[in-house]
C-alpha cells in the first residue's frame, strides 16, 4: 500500500523479499545497506533466532530522490520456515510489490515450490489477488555447482513470463537490478486503468494532502492534550508512521513505525489464535516512557507515549474518545485517494528514472 504524503513530498513504498529459509532474502538487504552511502538508506533491522534465521522480518529503508519527492522503499524480508507462517503473513500486508526469491540449488526445488504456494496463500488471505502484485523473481545462488539451469528455472517458476534476474546476493550480482525493476513496478502502476482498484482493501494506496496532515494533527494534538501524554502517532500497519504529534523520544521514526506496526499486529494475530478475539489496545511500559496503542480500524492504530507514571486509565479513555474522530478522518482519506492518484502520472513516469548511479552515488 503505496503511501504518497503531499505535505512532506514523500512517496513510502513497501517491497518485500519472499522465498524459502537461507535463499538468499536477508543477503539481497545486507548487501544494500554495506554498499549505499548513508544518504540513501535507512537503519538495517533484523530480528533473528539464535540459529540465525530471520524471526520475524529484516527491513531496510531505501531512500531515491525524484521530481521534489522524496522516494522511501521500506524492504521486507519474510522468514523462510514454514512454522512462521502467522509472521510472515502480516509482514505481506499493504505489500506494494514482491521479490520471489529463488534458491538455485538442485536439491530446493520442494522448497522453493512450498515457497511459492506460501507467497499466493498469504496474499489470497488477506484479500489481495496474487496477480495483482507486480512480482519480480531473483534466481540466487547461480555460482553454484549444482545450480539448476535457467530455462529449467523458468518453466518451474515463471510460466506468466515475470521480470527475473539471476544473482549472487552475497557479492553483490543481480541485487540492485532486481531492487530497482520491483521499485519501478510499485509506482508505475498506479498509472494502469484498473490497477488500484484490482488490488485488496489492506493494500489499497493513501494520498495524504496537506490538509489532512493538519487534520490529523489536530486530532492527535487533542488526544495528547486530554491524556496528558507526551506525544502521539497515527501508525499503518504496512507502511509505519502517518503523522506525529508531541514529542517521541526516538530518532528514527522510520524504523520505529516498522517495529510498532508489525509487533502491534502479531499482538493482535496471537489473541486471536489465543482467545479467539482481538483487542482494542495493549500497554508497555519501561524504564521511563508509558506506551499505550489502540486500533483505529483494520489497517491502522494510534500510538501515545507519556511518562512511565501517567494514569493508564487517563490514557485509555483518551484513546476511546479519539478512535472515532481518527476513523472518520481516515475513512475519508480512504474513499478519495483513488481519484487523488490522476495527479500524480508525472511523479509515476519519474520513478523509471532511478538507476543504480543514483543510489550508489552519494548526492
Amino acid at each position: 500500500m503505496a503511501i504518497i504524503h503531499e505535505a512532506t513530498r514523500e512517496v513510502i513504498c513497501k517491497i518485500v523479499y519472499h522465498g524459502t529459509g537461507k535463499c538468499g532474502k536477508t543477503t539481497n538487504l545486507m548487501w544494500m545497506n554495506q554498499s549505499l552511502p548513508e544518504s540513501k538508506r535507512g537503519k538495517f533491522l533484523t530480528l533473528e533466532t539464535p540459529t540465525e534465521r530471520t524471526l520475524f522480518f529484516d527491513y531496510l529503508p531505501v531512500i531515491a530522490r525524484a521530481k521534489g519527492y522524496t522516494f522511501r522503499y521500506l524492504l521486507f524480508a519474510t522468514p523462510g520456515q514454514p512454522y512462521y507462517d502467522a509472521s510472515r503473513k502480516l509482514v505481506f500486508k499493504g505489500a506494494d510489490a514482491v521479490v520471489f526469491v529463488v534458491d538455485s540449488a538442485r536439491d530446493r526445488g520442494p522448497e522453493n515450490d512450498d515457497a511459492l504456494a506460501l507467497l499466493k496463500k498469504n496474499l489470497s488471505d488477506q484479500g489481495q489477488v496474487p496477480d495483482a502484485i507486480p512480482t519480480v523473481i531473483q534466481y540466487n545462488k547461480r555460482d553454484l555447482r549444482e545450480a539448476m539451469t535457467i530455462e529449467d528455472a523458468e518453466r518451474r517458476y515463471n510460466p506468466t513470463r515475470l521480470l527475473s534476474f539471476p544473482s549472487v546476493a552475497r557479492s553483490g550480482e543481480g541485487v540492485y537490478e532486481t531492487f530497482l525493476t520491483a521499485a519501478k513496478m510499485a509506482l508505475t502502476r498506479l498509472r494502469m486503468p484498473g490497477a488500484e482498484a484490482r488490488m485488496g482493501p489492506l493494500f489499497r494506496t493513501l494520498v495524504i494532502t496537506t490538509d489532512d496532515e493538519e487534520r490529523f494533527k489536530k486530532l492527535l494534538a487533542k488526544l495528547v492534550l486530554d491524556a496528558e501524554a507526551s506525544g502521539a502517532m497515527l501508525v499503518d500497519e504496512s507502511s509505519g508512521v502517518l503523522a506525529i504529534e508531541g514529542a517521541v523520544p526516538y530518532d528514527a521514526l522510520e524504523s520505529l513505525g516498522a517495529l510498532l506496526a508489525c509487533n502491534f499486529t502479531a499482538a493482535q494475530e496471537l489473541s486471536t489464535m489465543l482467545a479467539g478475539q482481538g483487542f482494542a489496545g495493549i500497554s508497555q511500559r519501561g524504564t521511563t516512557w508509558l506506551m499505550r496503542a489502540g486500533r483505529i480500524d483494520a489497517r491502522r492504530f494510534v500510538v501515545l507515549v507519556a511518562n512511565r507514571r501517567a494514569d493508564r486509565q487517563r490514557l485509555r479513555e483518551a484513546v476511546t474518545t479519539a478512535r472515532g474522530p481518527l476513523a472518520g478522518a481516515l475513512q475519508m482519506v480512504d474513499t478519495v485517494s483513488a481519484n487523488r492518484l490522476a495527479g500524480f502520472g508525472e511523479l509515476f513516469s519519474a520513478v523509471t528514472e532511478l538507476g543504480v548511479a543514483g543510489l550508489t552515488e552519494d548526492a
